[in-house]
């Protein structure tokens, strides 16, 4: 190489390392500010509650006093379209708190972090693996924040009743768990279920349920195919039989009052209620409904498992809600966006929002301790074998999902026509 190229390449990653150390507050940057010199007053929304994120915001001193962060909460529902509108009439806010079902969405409105900020390397090195689905080709959607897993809540009454020790810990124990747990009257009614597979608008988190079961296979729900977002139900891993048909079937048997595991209905309550009211012995829900179970039913004698893995496949898997934060593109403080956006997410902050929301940190720094409490260990470890995907529209994916369910126990649909026609329903919603 010749001495020319050499002093300009020289002079070129000089720059950039200025840039971050700049950015990091580590040297004045060209402007004269350094990070403790940054200003501003920042909106911030997202969609926990402003009574949660008053306690964790006043117990962070790392900012800059300059940086004045208004948070301000949104409705989940109807968070993407308030946005969206807010931003039409300029009215946006700086930085938003992000479920990882509206990056597809919303990410036309976000200044992504680019290698400069935030490199993809210091991020899979910060984040479990769940966290990645905000890297996307263009650069760094959002931080990870936190991480909410699904988990295996089960009564252990029920169990002990039933002279069972252990809950399961692959989905094939539940075929033989399901004749003994499951009990019946003389009119085949369901006075005590096992667990709620097979229906979708009695089975709270079924949408996620059913992804679990699918992400466990190896089989991605999407795929970035030639630089473009494309669904993959149908059999992207090759094998004779799809992945999701397999599931399906598995799902969908435990309401077949023909088969020894029959053990759910549409008829019964809501699964979580079923739970609750000691009338299901296995429940799948996440980590962040806890306190609330132990709020509704101080007398329930129930434990925690992770969720039954796939005995054949190597990998453990259960699903993760995962939310982070992002810099919005109409932001004109974007400096210090960016800073504060790096500060929440690191481990220390994540920490102390874990104590507030009732989710974990995606911290990798935080999940490798040992938690105070044994209990939470089941917790670190499914937010470590977390993963999601990602919705192209969310409001959309959901009513498929239920409409494929219904349609397989009516019989209208084949389960090997149901992958297929899953795929072609998700083609029409994906953005091209």
């Amino acid at each position: 190489m010749k001495t020319f190229q050499v002093v300009i390449m020289m002079i070129f990653g000089g720059f950039i390392l200025l840039a971050i150390l700049s950015f990091a507050g580590i040297i004045p940057s060209p402007t004269g500010k350094s990070a403790s010199q940054m200003s501003g007053d920042l909106v911030l929304w997202g969609t926990e509650s402003e009574n949660t994120m008053s306690i964790f915001l006043g117990k962070i001193t790392e900012i800059p006093r300059k940086i004045k962060i208004s948070y301000k909460q949104q409705s989940p529902e109807t968070f993407a379209d308030d946005l969206i509108e807010a931003l039409a009439a300029g009215a946006g806010p700086d930085l938003i708190i992000m479920p990882q079902d509206l990056i597809v969405r919303l990410e036309s409105k976000i200044s992504l972090f680019t290698p400069e900020i935030y490199s993809e390397r210091d991020f899979k090195n910060s984040f479990i693996e769940n966290g990645e689905v905000f890297i996307r080709p263009k650069g760094i959607v959002a931080l990870p924040v936190s991480v909410d897993p699904m988990v295996m809540y089960w009564n252990r009454d029920i169990f002990t009743n039933k002279s069972i020790a252990l809950p399961p810990k692959y989905w094939d124990e539940l075929l033989t768990l399901a004749p003994i747990l499951t009990e019946k009257n003389e009119a085949n009614d369901i006075i005590l279920s096992t667990v709620a597979l097979g229906e979708y608008q009695n089975v709270t988190n079924a949408k996620e349920v059913i992804s679990t079961l699918i992400l466990q296979t190896g089989n991605p729900l999407f795929a970035d195919v030639s630089g473009a977002l494309q669904p993959v139900l149908s059999g992207l891993s090759g094998k004779k039989i799809p992945p999701v048909t397999a599931v399906l079937r598995f799902y969908s048997d435990f309401v077949d009052p023909a088969k020894n595991i029959y053990s759910w209905n549409r008829s019964l309550p809501e699964s979580k209620k079923a739970f609750l009211a000691g009338d299901l012995a296995i429940y799948f829900g996440f980590s962040s409904e806890l306190e609330d179970i132990r709020v509704k039913n101080p007398n329930l004698n129930f434990d925690v498992a992770l969720v039954p893995q796939i005995r054949s496949y190597p990998l453990r898997m259960t699903f993760g809600r995962t939310e982070g934060i992002a810099v919005l593109n109409v932001s004109r403080q974007k400096a210090s966006a960016y800073f504060v956006a790096q500060y929440l997410s690191s481990p220390n902050a994540t920490a102390l929002l874990s104590q507030t929301n009732n989710k974990l940190s995606p911290s990798r720094e935080i999940l490798a301790k040992t938690p105070a409490d044994p209990a939470d260990q089941i917790f670190f470890d499914s937010a470590i074998i977390s993963r999601s995907w990602l919705d192209p529209n969310r409001e959309k994916s959901g009513p498929i999902f239920k409409s494929i369910v219904e349609d397989i126990n009516s019989g209208k649909v084949t389960l090997e026509a149901a992958a297929e026609l899953m795929q072609g329903n998700f083609r029409i919603i994906t953005p091209r």
